[in-house]
């Protein structure tokens, strides 16, 4: 059984760092997109930054709801799945749960830096 003339076009087969690259424009060209169709929508840039700046804890409760959903998916369903195929390694997974805990700590660590980043900027900081 050979490959199949478009293996090229599975993204499973690529670099993860390709994937991760074109993940990342595609995020930057949809979140412009949508800063384009706000900021026409609003009727001007100012109009648009008074708007964000009145929906800020609209949007930091949003947020704060979706990060939930999201630890609540991993907690769930996710990590016991990643847990469990872990159990296979030669070391029973040891070294492995540890780094998925030390990946843990650096997403929240993460997280809250960018949400207090976002509070301080809303707030009026720099």
């Amino acid at each position: 059984m050979g490959q199949s003339p478009r293996a090229w076009f599975d993204p499973r087969r690529w670099p993860p760092i390709v994937v991760f690259i074109i993940a990342m424009v595609v995020v930057y060209v949809i979140s412009g997109v949508v800063a384009s169709i706000g900021i026409r929508l609003a009727g001007s840039m100012e109009a648009w930054n008074a708007a964000m700046s009145t929906a800020g804890p609209a949007l930091l409760g949003w947020r704060i709801l979706f990060y939930g959903g999201i630890v609540g998916l991993w907690l769930k369903l996710w990590k016991p799945r990643v847990l469990a195929g872990l159990t296979s390694d030669d070391d029973g997974g040891a070294q492995a749960r540890h780094k998925l805990k030390r990946l843990e700590y650096a997403a929240l660590g993460f997280v809250v830096l960018l949400e207090l980043i976002n509070v301080v900027s809303w707030l009026g900081g720099s």
